[in-house]
């Protein structure tokens, strides 16, 4: 049995909070003192305590801050006022996308990248964070993903390699990168009348960022993503598929593991999928064996622009 709880009941401590919201422990203090944005309880031990109707709020003005408003326009205006402008921006966002990426994209990206490069060598996480969110609402979510994090991912690794950064070097940037994946495609809502997309990897494929990408362009591109994260089963995947009647079924592949296997696992997720959505396929583990996928009916695709194209196009398994 479910146990309804009153969602005015102070029971959230603020590490919920900021992990729910993408907004960091201190930027909470800091709107609480001046804005009087929300009035957490506390606990007997004197501990901040939120409850589910602050977090509703934080995240509806999380989400309008990223459209460009400063936290003093938007601190006294209604959860629906604010379901309004977020709603709005993000239409105009859409609307403007191309030009603005002709325009910012360049010149814009190469600072954030070189600020990420230097805040990861000197271990700042907090500047890399900061970095990166700046980009997101400057760029969009397309450009962070395209121009920002996929050459940053491509730094670590061949600075790794190169004994110029340290596996804690490593360990912490990923960690940094992966919250910002994760509160930039959580930052977009899609009407429910949008087609739905599953993103995962299959097992023995432990690295996600390759996924979180993809799931992070689908949502830019107006999808409902589920992000089921890596290392699992086909046949659950598949499973997850269906049962949540999902358009599309989007695999990633970065770890070079053993072609045939590979093959074999992505046969028995069609099998088990029995056609009740598309599977597409990307990333470096599965681009040797293209043409064997295609083959097995599932779609490979080499690049995330390339992803972005075919959902744009997108008709029920065929583009237009």
């Amino acid at each position: 049995m479910s146990i309804e709880h009153d969602p005015s009941e102070p029971r959230h401590p603020i590490r919920v909070v900021a992990l729910r919201t993408g907004l960091s422990p201190d930027l909470l203090r800091v709107w609480e003192r001046r804005y009087g944005v929300v009035e957490p309880g506390r606990s007997d031990g004197g501990q901040r305590l939120y409850s589910d109707a602050d977090i509703e709020r934080l995240d509806l003005l999380h989400r309008a801050s990223l459209g460009g408003r400063a936290i003093s326009q938007v601190a006294g205006a209604s959860n629906d006022e604010l379901r309004d402008l977020i709603e709005a921006d993000d239409r105009a966002r859409q609307a403007i996308a191309p030009s603005a990426s002709a325009r910012l994209h360049g010149p814009a990206a190469q600072v954030f990248l070189e600020r990420a490069e230097e805040a990861i060598g000197k271990l700042d996480t907090n500047r890399l964070h900061l970095t990166l969110r700046q980009a997101a609402m400057t760029l969009g979510a397309t450009g962070l993903i395209e121009e920002v994090v996929t050459p940053l991912l491509r730094f670590i690794g061949e600075s790794w390699h190169a004994g110029t950064l340290t596996p804690a070097h490593e360990h912490a940037a990923s960690a940094v990168i992966r919250q910002v994946l994760t509160w930039t495609r959580e930052a977009y809502r899609p009407p429910r009348s949008a087609r739905r997309i599953v993103v995962a990897t299959m097992s023995g494929d432990r690295h996600e960022f390759g996924a979180m990408l993809a799931a992070g362009t689908a949502a830019a591109e107006g999808w409902q993503v589920t992000y089921l994260g890596a290392d699992l089963p086909p046949l659950d995947i598949a499973r997850a598929a269906k049962s949540l009647e999902a358009d599309v079924l989007a695999l990633s592949s970065v770890l070079p593991i053993e072609a045939r296997r590979l093959l074999e696992d992505a046969a028995a997720l069609k099998k088990e999928l029995n056609g009740a959505a598309t599977i597409i396929i990307g990333g470096s583990g599965a681009a040797p064996v293209a043409r064997d996928f295609e083959r097995l009916g599932i779609t490979p695709f080499g690049s995330l622009s390339e992803l972005r194209q075919f959902l744009r196009g997108y008709n029920g398994g065929k583009r237009v």
